[in-house]
C-alpha cells in the first residue's frame, strides 16, 4: 500500500522520473547490525546485486543485570527477539513455553529450548492467540523499554495473569557519515523500517539535514511503523501487506528504482 503525505496544501506526489543513471541505488538498513546483514542477504539474493546497501543501526540494544519475579510463570510472551539476546542476563528460573509474535522470533525461542508457538503477526495477533489459547498459569512479558501493544495491562483486563519485566534498552546512535554522503548525492535512496521506534528515530535524524539531493522513499512494516514517516512527510511511504520480513521483500520485488516514480528534488511541474 502506498501512501501519500500532505504538508498544508502541498503535497509529496508520486511522478514519472528516473534517477541519474551514474548513481547506483542504494538501500539503508537502520536494524541493529546481526539484522540488518541478514535482511541485506536476503535482498541480495532476491534482487541481485545491481544496487548498493548501507548499513546504519540507529539502535544498540544494552542488558543490565535483571533478576527475574518469582513466578511462577507456565510461559513467556516475546514481541521481540532482542528480549532473547537478554537471557544470558537474567537469573532466576525461566518457565518452558514462549508465545511469539511472529515466526522469526518463535524460531530464535527453539534454539533456546523453548516450546514456542508464533503468532504469525505483529502484538495484536500475539494478544488474540493469548485470549484465544487462554493459559491458565502466569504470563511472562520480556521486553524493551517501551513494551508493544500493552499486553500485559490488556491481559489483565482480560483475567489472565500476566507481568511485565524490561529486560533491555535500546540506545540510540546517530546516522553513519557514509549515510549522510549517500544522501547528498542524486539517485534513490530506500529505507525498508522494521518499527514504529526506529522510524521515529530515522525521521528525526532526516529532519535535522539539509534537504537531500537523493530521492528518498520508504517501505514500513506496519501502519504504526508508517506513521512517523507520514508525519515528518519525508517521501513516499509503503506499507507491507503482513508485518513480517517475507512481506518487506515483496514490496521490493520489482525494486522501485526498475520502475521509478518519485518525483526528483527542485523539480517542478
Amino acid at each position: 500500500m502506498k501512501r501519500r503525505c500532505d504538508r498544508g496544501n502541498t503535497a509529496v506526489m508520486l511522478r514519472q522520473s528516473r534517477a541519474p543513471a551514474a548513481v547506483r541505488p542504494a538501500v539503508i538498513l537502520t536494524r541493529p547490525a546481526a539484522q540488518s546483514a541478514r535482511f541485506a542477504a536476503q535482498l541480495y539474493a532476491r534482487l541481485g546485486e545491481g544496487f548498493d546497501i548501507l548499513c546504519s543501526p540507529l539502535m544498540e540494544p544494552e542488558f543490565p543485570a535483571t533478576r527475574l519475579p518469582d513466578g511462577p510463570f507456565e510461559a513467556l510472551i516475546l514481541t521481540s527477539g532482542t528480549a532473547l539476546e537478554a537471557l544470558p542476563h537474567l537469573t532466576g528460573s525461566l518457565p518452558p513455553r514462549a508465545f511469539c509474535v511472529g515466526r522469526r522470533t518463535a524460531d530464535a525461542a527453539r534454539a533456546h529450548g523453548f516450546d514456542a508457538v508464533s503468532a504469525d503477526g505483529d502484538a495484536e495477533a500475539l494478544l488474540a492467540l493469548l485470549l484465544d489459547q487462554r493459559p491458565q498459569g502466569g504470563l511472562l512479558h520480556l521486553h524493551g523499554e517501551e513494551p508493544r501493544g500493552d499486553l500485559v495491562v490488556r491481559l489483565r483486563a482480560a483475567g489472565l495473569r500476566a507481568e511485565g519485566l524490561c529486560v533491555y534498552r535500546q540506545r540510540p546512535r546517530s546516522l553513519a557519515a557514509a549515510v549522510i554522503a549517500r544522501l547528498e548525492q542524486p539517485g534513490y535512496v530506500l529505507f525498508p523500517v522494521f518499527s514504529p521506534q526506529s522510524a521515529q528515530s530515522l525521521a528525526e535524524a532526516l529532519r535535522v539535514l539539509p534537504r537531500p539531493a537523493a530521492m528518498m522513499q520508504f517501505t514500513a512494516i506496519s501502519r504504526a511503523t508508517a506513521e512517523p514517516l507520514l508525519r515528518f512527510c519525508l517521501g513516499p511511504v509503503s506499507v507491507a501487506a503482513q508485518p513480517d520480513a517475507g512481506a518487506m521483500l515483496d514490496l521490493l520485488d520489482p525494486p522501485p528504482w526498475d520502475n521509478p516514480c518519485l518525483e526528483a528534488p527542485g523539480s517542478k511541474d
